[in-house]
């Protein structure tokens, strides 16, 4: 094309991968749902139809209910990581003795001692690794539920035996006595 005619060509636009609801308001969020536009990804955000959803995309999607000083963690961890079981609400971790997240229907807020080696930027936030992330669930998930985030936590790399090893460093600690059940049967 003649470099004469560049000055006519509109300008490239950069589309968003995800759309959250309150951006575009309730009418189109529907007609961009229902026209396949859009997929749901979690709550009111949805991921732009043609884009693999991926731990990043993920992760952004909860990015607005973290605070800065919080981690993802638990079973909201869990799907950032494998894309299954996408949470009801988001678990935050806080530092102990820290201030927690202010109160929001969809979100947990807990204290845990994070040590680095635990947390992981992925996307836009801070996540428990794999390791640290199936380790809380077995200690925090109820039994009925936990083997199975710890199946889809397994196919990304959760060594549960080393989990087994982790749990020696606390006895005493609460869900310690479960979460050994729980890693065994798995």
């Amino acid at each position: 094309m003649s470099s004469r005619l560049a000055a006519y060509r509109p300008p490239n636009t950069t589309l968003p991968s995800l759309v959250r609801r309150a951006d575009v308001g309730a009418a189109a969020w529907h007609a961009l749902l229902r026209d396949e536009v859009l997929r749901p990804l979690w709550g009111d955000v949805g991921l732009v139809a043609d884009l693999d959803d991926t731990p990043a995309l993920r992760s952004a999607a909860l990015a607005d209910l973290v605070p800065r000083r919080g981690v993802v963690g638990r079973c909201s961890a869990a799907w950032v990581h494998t894309g299954r079981r996408p949470p009801a609400r988001v678990d935050v971790l806080v530092a102990s003795r820290s201030h927690r997240a202010d109160p929001d229907p969809r979100r947990t807020a807990a204290e845990a001692t994070l040590p680095a080696d635990d947390v992981e930027r992925i996307g836009p936030l801070k996540v428990t690794t794999v390791q640290r992330t199936g380790t809380d669930v077995a200690r925090w998930v109820p039994a009925a539920h936990a083997p199975l985030v710890l199946v889809d936590l397994c196919a990304v790399g959760f060594d549960p035996h080393r989990a087994l090893r982790d749990l020696d460093a606390m006895p005493g600690q609460r869900g310690v006595r479960a979460a050994r059940d729980v890693l065994r049967a798995l």
